[in-house]
C-alpha cells in the first residue's frame, strides 16, 4: 500500500490558483470531496498522470476510472478511482476530503472492499 500526503493537495491548490480571478459559484451544498471535483474536471490523460503519482514514480497512468464517492458513514467523502498503469498493473486510489491519497493494488482492494471492485461504479 502506498500513501502520498500533500502532493495532490498541493497540485489542486496550484490548479485552483490559476482560476483565482474567475467568478465564484457558491453552490447550496459544497461537494463532499473538492479534490475529486477537480479530478473530474481534468482531461483524461492529465487525470491518469496525476493519479499515477499516488502509486509511485514507476507508474505511467494510462486509464483512470471514477468508481464513486462514499456518501455516509466513517468514510464519507472518500473518493475512489481505478488506475491502470502502462505495465498492466491496476490500482485503487482513495482520495479523502483533505486530498490525502492511499493506493492499493486492485487484487487487494477487490478482496477487502466489501463488494466494491476496481473499474466498477458503486
Amino acid at each position: 500500500m502506498a500513501r502520498r500526503s500533500g502532493w495532490l493537495a498541493l497540485t489542486i491548490v496550484l490548479f485552483a490558483a490559476g482560476a483565482a480571478g474567475a467568478p465564484r459559484h457558491h453552490p447550496a451544498r459544497p461537494p463532499l470531496n473538492p479534490a475529486n471535483q477537480k479530478l473530474l474536471a481534468m482531461k483524461p490523460a492529465d487525470r491518469a498522470a496525476l493519479l499515477a503519482k499516488a502509486v509511485g514514480h514507476w507508474c505511467i497512468g494510462t486509464e483512470a476510472f471514477a468508481m464513486g464517492v462514499t456518501k455516509t458513514g466513517r468514510g464519507a467523502g472518500n473518493a475512489y478511482w481505478s488506475l491502470r498503469c502502462a505495465d498492466g498493473s491496476a490500482w485503487a486510489v482513495q482520495i479523502d476530503p483533505l486530498a490525502d491519497v492511499t493506493a492499493v493494488n486492485c487484487a487487494t482492494f477487490n478482496a477487502m472492499a466489501g463488494g466494491k471492485e476496481c473499474f466498477k461504479r458503486f
